[in-house]
């Protein structure tokens, strides 16, 4: 059976869950993984795209600039914002 292991997209460093609970390991360069595992040339590694903590975070913060709205606005709260700043006006609800 082929070994599945995650790799972050942006610095290809992959995720090593050998000693610890599935998806909780450490995130560490391909070539310590690799020797520190003794990967024989003949096994086979499929790769899993993802991204490491690092790289979402630096991603999401250069991304922010350019969100409009914040990611976790509510429907209700994004269309009174776009009301608001299109110079309408909007009925306070229950003052009819």
């Amino acid at each position: 059976m082929d070994d599945v292991v995650p790799i972050c997209c942006f610095c290809s460093k992959v995720r090593d869950d050998t000693n610890s609970e599935v998806g909780k390991g450490p995130w560490v360069d391909l070539n310590t993984y690799a020797i520190s595992r003794a990967v024989p040339l003949g096994q086979r590694l499929v790769f899993s795209h993802g991204y490491c903590p690092e790289c979402i975070a630096h991603f999401d913060e250069r991304m922010a600039a350019y969100r409009p709205t914040p990611v976790r606005a509510s429907p209700g709260e994004t269309g009174r914002r776009l009301v608001v700043e299109a110079g309408g006006s909007r009925r306070e609800r229950g003052h009819g």
